[in-house]
């Protein structure tokens, strides 16, 4: 616990050192490679992991927020909006697993590593959600008939999930 506490003070002086909230445009590939001095890093690959770390975590809260969208204008009964609801349902789901990706090639100091697998899984485990739920609607089973409101709840719930999933990542950063 002492370990994680000094990890998480050394992160806060990494983020205080590093200036965040710059208006500074990220850059568009993480660095990835972070030197592992000690159990925390060194604090310049702590600077650059928490910039590459916010980048793609506010990636993914810029697609967790398109959700609500894909499934609004849905009929009640099965037709092309719904067809039209799977179909970006399905784009957020693969932008979702490109920023997954992104988040797993990050090599975050030691302490961090098990937070930032947890994530990753979770976010996975979103986009597999969301991807079953768009074939699904994309099927227009006449089961799914008249179940409009249930569909956008499973949207929400899964929303929900991936914006948990992201601020658990951004308090183990201490941000």
């Amino acid at each position: 616990m002492r370990l994680i506490a000094g990890a998480l003070a050394a992160l806060a002086l990494a983020v205080i050192l590093a200036g965040c909230g710059s208006t500074s445009t990220p850059s568009a590939s993480p660095s990835t490679i972070y030197p592992q001095a000690s159990a925390t890093g060194t604090i310049p690959a702590a600077k650059a992991y928490l910039s590459d770390a916010q980048t793609i975590l506010g990636q993914v809260s810029t697609t967790v927020g398109t959700l609500p969208a894909a499934v609004q204008g849905m009929s009640k009964m099965p037709d092309a909006t719904w067809t039209s609801a799977a179909t970006q349902l399905q784009s957020t789901a693969a932008q979702l697993g490109a920023e997954a990706t992104s988040l797993a090639a990050l090599q975050p100091p030691t302490v961090l590593k098990p937070v930032q697998d947890a994530v990753v899984k979770g976010i996975q485990t979103a986009q597999s959600g969301i991807s079953k739920l768009a074939t699904k609607i994309a099927a227009k089973p006449a089961s799914l008939a008249n179940k409009k409101a249930q569909i956008q709840a499973k949207v929400t719930q899964l929303q929900s999930q991936l914006d948990g999933l992201s601020q658990q990542l951004k308090s183990a950063l201490g941000l």
